[in-house]
């Protein structure tokens, strides 16, 4: 079957209401309801109305070798509990970022393997990095990585960034470059130079409006005065971002991602914490305090704060305080209050993603792996056709 159902539309607009699970399920019905789950029609169908409707949202919980993750739609207030992909890697694993409900997972450096993922689906594709570049006689060097969707090539990509400096005080850039893996094409490219000073290594990057963002300055001199740069996934190409006015006064800065929209955290030690929304990409003027708190919940013994998902409802903002808590904020009544999940860990590190169909396959880079993928995909085709058969038996 084409990516056009030969169904009557009025069933794709049924279905993309479901859930995933339910989707898989039905998947064994009959071959026409397998084609047309399987569909690019029905996948960006759903995904889109879920976007919309905020549906099929969930909180996936990383931070070790373990993962779990919880549906704000459940009833159950209880995490699933996933295998990692990367459970048997010498590293630790890392999450990169997600887009259109696939997960990437990355293994911490120098032996960096990644797995892009879709835990409902449960389904991953893996491939390894080649290591980032080493620098001798030089100080201290960092490497910060980012994953997103080039949606002109329609190709997922994770950018490395590798800054290295004269000494462990980091008073002069020595070396500084944007390295790209295509996971279409499955291999690195190394796309320029980049003239920048990386302010907050602990902080997250952030992928909005198909680039990766950063807080940078121009000097170490200049650390204080924070700007917000963006690497745009489709041109490979550099531009600031404006930022709206916080000041200078003892503030601590990180990025976020809320709602799919670009947002900047400003803590006031001891003081408060502020959140601000840029509702239109890159003008400034459209930057609002969406959040301005002094609850002590919330700005006690506060090191790091993260924005993670709107209610169903739009009128809290879940919140990640310290990778160990969890709260919600009223926006309106301005209170909050903790949210704990049964089973959740005791540390973790909190990535939302939508539940969808969509899958990622990685470019082969041999004729054996392409062999291999064959086999798979018939033997995955074969176990389709027997349930469905078996399905029509038991009806």
């Amino acid at each position: 079957m084409s990516d056009v159902p030969m169904l009557p539309d009025v069933l794709s607009q049924i279905l993309c209401w479901l859930p995933v699970k339910s989707l898989l399920r039905l998947r064994s019905v009959s071959k026409t309801f397998r084609n047309l789950i399987d569909s690019n029609y029905l996948i960006n169908l759903h995904l889109n109305l879920s976007i919309k409707t905020r549906q099929n949202i969930n909180i996936l919980f990383g931070g070790d070798r373990t993962l779990c993750y919880f549906n704000l739609d459940s009833s159950n207030n209880a995490v699933n509990k996933i295998d990692n992909p990367l459970y048997f890697a010498i590293f630790e694993t890392v999450v990169l970022g997600s887009c259109n409900g696939v997960v990437c997972l990355c293994t911490t450096e120098p032996d960096t393997e990644i797995a892009v993922w879709n835990p409902v689906v449960r389904k991953f594709k893996k491939t390894r990095l080649g290591p980032a570049k080493s620098l001798k006689g030089v100080g201290r060097g960092f490497c910060i990585k980012g994953f997103g969707y080039d949606c002109v090539g329609d190709d997922y990509k994770v950018v490395r960034l590798v800054q290295y400096f004269s000494s462990n005080l980091r008073s002069e850039v020595v070396y500084s470059t944007i390295e790209v893996f295509s996971l279409k094409a499955d291999a690195w490219r190394e796309v320029g130079g980049f003239p920048y000073f990386i302010c907050y290594f602990k902080n997250f990057n952030a992928f909005a409006n198909g680039a990766l963002h950063w807080l940078v300055s121009e000097s170490p001199e200049t650390r204080l005065d924070v700007l917000i740069v963006a690497f745009d996934l489709t041109t490979d190409e550099l531009r600031m971002v404006p930022r709206p006015d916080i000041g200078n006064d003892r503030v601590k800065v990180s990025l976020a991602i809320l709602g799919g929209c670009l947002s900047l955290v400003c803590n006031y030690p001891k003081k408060n914490v502020d959140i601000w929304v840029m509702e239109s990409y890159g003008v400034k003027d459209t930057w609002s305090k969406l959040i301005s708190s002094t609850d002590v919940k919330l700005v006690m013994d506060l090191d790091c704060l993260r924005p993670v998902v709107y209610s169903k409802s739009g009128d809290e903002v879940l919140l990640e305080k310290n990778f160990e808590r969890l709260y919600w904020y009223n926006l309106e009544n301005k209170t909050v209050k903790r949210f704990k999940v049964a089973g959740m860990p005791r540390l973790f590190v909190t990535e939302v993603f939508t539940g969808s169909l969509f899958q990622v396959n990685i470019g082969c880079a041999s004729e054996a792996r392409k062999k291999k993928e064959k086999i798979e995909n018939q033997n995955e085709k074969k176990k389709d056709d027997f349930l469905s058969k078996g399905f029509r038996l038991v009806l």
